[in-house]
C-alpha cells in the first residue's frame, strides 16, 4: 500500500501514517533510521535501506534531495508485508531541503534510537550536520567515495562519539580470518605486508588495526587487481600466514604446517555491512580507536612516501596515555570477538 501526498507538511504526514497503521496495523519497531541522498541514488539506497530493515525492524525516513528550486515537500508512506516497518520517503526541494531536520523530527519514533546513514557524499562532520544532530548514531560510506582511502582519512578528522562509517564492517572477515590463524598458530608476528588497491579506504583501517593491535610497522603494496584488498601476510617465528584473494567470493588461507585450503571471502553487499552495523546501537570503541589511530597516521605511510608502490607504515606505538597497543595474537583475537 502507498500513500501519496503532494506539497505537504509533516503534520499531514503523520496523521496519514496514524491512519494507515489504524488501516494495517502497526509492528514493533526497534529504531528510526534516517537515509540521506539524492535523486540519482533513491532506488538502490531504498532497497538497501530495507535490506538493512529486514533484520532489524526499522521505521526508515528517506530524505531524497531533489535539486528542484521550488520550495517544495512530497511524500510517500509505503506499507506492505514484505516492507519490515514503516517507509516514509520525504522529496525536499527549495528551501524545505535546507531545513530537511524541522521536517524529520515530528516523525521520529518517541523513545528510541535514531540512526542517520549517508551512502553517499556525506557531510565532513556527521555531528555537526543538522540531521545529524537529531541521531544517536551516524553513518557514512566512504567506501562508496572515487578516492575512499582519502575521504577516510577525512572522515577520521571529525569523528564525534556516535559515528562510524561502513568500511569497517567491510573488513570484518580478514579481520576474523586474521585473528582465526593467531589463535591457531600462537606465534610473535615480525612483518606485516598488506597488498591493495592503491585508492581503498578499507585497507587503511586495515593496517591501522593491525599495527596498534600488534605494534610493528605494516607494509602496504598498492596493487591493480580485482579491487579492494588483495592479500594480507603476517610473518611469523612459526613461518608466514597468508590470506590471498582469488576471486570476489574466496581466498586461499595458509598457516604454517598445514596444507593451503580455500575459505569464503565474499565482497558484501552496502544492505549486508549495514545490517551489521546496527547489531550494535552503541558507540563502537574499537572503530573510534582504530580511526583515531587512522587519523594520528598509525599503520600509514610516512608523510612523503609516494601513493603507490612498497610503503612502509608506522606501527602502533601510543601516542598518549589512552592508546594501549597489544602485542600478542591472543589479544588481537578478542579485539576481533569485541566487534561481532
Amino acid at each position: 500500500m502507498i500513500v501519496t501526498l503532494k506539497d505537504t507538511t509533516a503534520a499531514e504526514i503523520n496523521a496519514a501514517l496514524i491512519e494507515n497503521h489504524r488501516e494495517t496495523g502497526g509492528t514493533a519497531l526497534v529504531h528510526t533510521l534516517i537515509t540521506i541522498c539524492d535523486s540519482a541514488h533513491y532506488d538502490s539506497v531504498l532497497d538497501e535501506a530495507i535490506d538493512a530493515a529486514r533484520e532489524h525492524p526499522a521505521r526508515v525516513l528517506m530524505v531524497v534531495h531533489t535539486g528542484g528550486r521550488n520550495n517544495t515537500l512530497d511524500a510517500e508512506i509505503q506499507t506492505s508485508e514484505t516492507t519490515p516497518g514503516d517507509v516514509i520517503v520525504l522529496r525536499l526541494s527549495g528551501e524545505i531541503a535546507e531545513h530537511a531536520d524541522s521536517v524529520v523530527l515530528p516523525l521520529l519514533l518517541p523513545d528510541s534510537p535514531v540512526i542517520a546513514w549517508w551512502p553517499y557524499d556525506a557531510p565532513k562532520d556527521l555531528a555537526a550536520d543538522t540531521i545529524g544532530r537529531l541521531a544517536t548514531r551516524r553513518i557514512s560510506d566512504c567506501g562508496t567515495a572515487k578516492d575512499s582511502r582519502k575521504a577516510l582519512e577525512v572522515r577520521s578528522r571529525h569523528l564525534s562519539p556516535g559515528d562510524s562509517d561502513l568500511c569497517w564492517a567491510r573488513i570484518t572477515s580478514w579481520r576474523a580470518l586474521a585473528a582465526a590463524a593467531l589463535d591457531q598458530r600462537p606465534s610473535q608476528v615480525r612483518a606485516i605486508r598488506v597488498e591493495a588497491d592503491p585508492t581503498n579506504g578499507p585497507t587503511s583501517l586495515l593496517t591501522a588495526w593491525l599495527a596498534l593491535k600488534l605494534d610493528i610497522p605494516v607494509e602496504r603494496v598498492d596493487v591493480k587487481g580485482p579491487g579492494g584488498i588483495i592479500s594480507l601476510a603476517l610473518t611469523t617465528a612459526a613461518g608466514d600466514i597468508e590470506i590471498r584473494r582469488t576471486n570476489g567470493r574466496s581466498a586461499v588461507y595458509r598457516i604454517p604446517g598445514e596444507p593451503a585450503r580455500g575459505v569464503a571471502l565474499d565482497r558484501r553487499s552496502i544492505g549486508e555491512v549495514m545490517a551489521e552495523e546496527l547489531r550494535r546501537l552503541d558507540p563502537d570503541p574499537v572503530q573510534a580507536e582504530v580511526m583515531e589511530a587512522l587519523h594520528n597516521g598509525i599503520g600509514q605511510p610516512e608523510a612523503g612516501q609516494p601513493a603507490s608502490g612498497r610503503s612502509s607504515a608506522r606501527s602502533g606505538k601510543p601516542s598518549s596515555a589512552s592508546r594501549k597497543p597489544v602485542s600478542s595474537a591472543g589479544s588481537a583475537a578478542k579485539d576481533q570477538e569485541s566487534t561481532k
